[in-house]
């Protein structure tokens, strides 16, 4: 196993032929063939975020697990964040360079979460995130159906969003923010929606929490927006057969789209087709000050109760 330059970094690749996704005959070295093909855009959305990853050591199929802290084997040369959280310190790993994507993907770490906030405002998020998952019988037809529910309410809150595919059965719909109002306020914007979606079409939305009370409806998943919870990202794999991938889409696909269709094999062509229809979300800084008086908050713009931050310059 001699190190390799990727990027800036000499890493060292191991068991590249080791099938992760059996089904497909995919293997670890073509999962870190996927992330450095992805590289340009994937470290945009990554750069300064906390990452949590989910590692599959024996395929999509064998036993996995979370990891949070990097861990004490890691080369020196990656990027680190430490967070006091969970009544511990934490380690978190930061991605600035494709090397540290091929360093990723070498522990077979299929599912990368980034933060929504960056280190530099650790407690202010810079996007909101709707997550729309359907719980059976209902299908992605039913997810678009609530998708076109979240936009119009946007819409008439002056608002956009940027949908996503989850890479499984769901969707999810990224509002971008001025980094400014706190995991606490954000979350409350989210649930106000949430909730009035649910009110409106309360055979089709729920936000109950147990699975087995959801009973075919699309749950909106609001706590996604609680500090610490962490999202998969755009353009990331997932660990279901197919190797799907979360992919940014148009409004403009939503009706006709086929989630499957986005896999390791096919994104990084459609980004050289399409360009990154995530860019938005780094760039796109809204406001939520009359969003949240219009939905009755006006007490969370800037108020005691969750405090505010002036804005940072966020990364271009």
């Amino acid at each position: 196993m001699t190190p390799a330059k990727i990027g800036t970094r000499e890493v060292t690749l191991s068991n590249q032929d080791k099938e992760l996704w059996p089904e497909d005959g995919y293997t670890k070295g073509d999962l870190v063939d996927y992330l450095l093909a992805v590289a340009p855009t994937l470290l945009r959305h990554t750069r300064d975020r906390p990452l949590v990853l989910t590692r599959y050591p024996d395929g999509i199929h064998g036993e996995w697990f979370y990891q949070k802290d990097v861990p004490a084997y890691a080369p020196p040369w990656l990027d680190t964040f430490e967070y006091r959280g969970e009544g511990r310190d934490i380690r978190f790993l930061l991605a600035h360079d494709p090397g540290d994507l091929a360093w990723i993907g070498n522990q077979a770490a299929i599912e990368i979460h980034p933060w929504s906030s960056r280190i530099g405002s650790i407690g202010f998020p810079d996007y909101a995130v709707f997550d729309l998952d359907p719980a059976p019988p209902a299908t992605f037809a039913a997810v678009v159906g609530v998708a076109r529910a979240v936009k119009m309410c946007l819409d008439h809150l002056g608002l956009r969003g940027y949908p996503k595919t989850s890479g499984a059965t769901g969707l999810h719909i990224y509002v971008p923010v001025r980094a400014e109002y706190p995991y606490p306020t954000v979350a409350a914007f989210v649930r106000r929606i949430a909730e009035a979606i649910r009110d409106t079409m309360p055979e089709q939305v729920t936000l109950e929490r147990s699975v087995k009370k959801r009973s075919g409806r699309v749950y909106i998943d609001y706590l996604q927006n609680a500090k610490g919870k962490t999202i998969v990202g755009p353009y990331v794999p997932r660990p279901f057969p197919g190797a799907p991938v979360s992919t940014p889409i148009g409004w403009d696909e939503l009706d006709g789209v086929d989630p499957a269709r986005f896999n390791i094999r096919s994104v990084p062509a459609r980004i050289g087709s399409v360009g990154d229809l995530f860019e938005p979300v780094l760039v796109d800084e809204q406001s939520l000050d009359d969003a949240l008086r219009s939905l009755g908050m006006a007490n969370e713009v800037g108020g005691p109760r969750f405090g505010r931050r002036p804005p940072v310059r966020r990364f271009r």
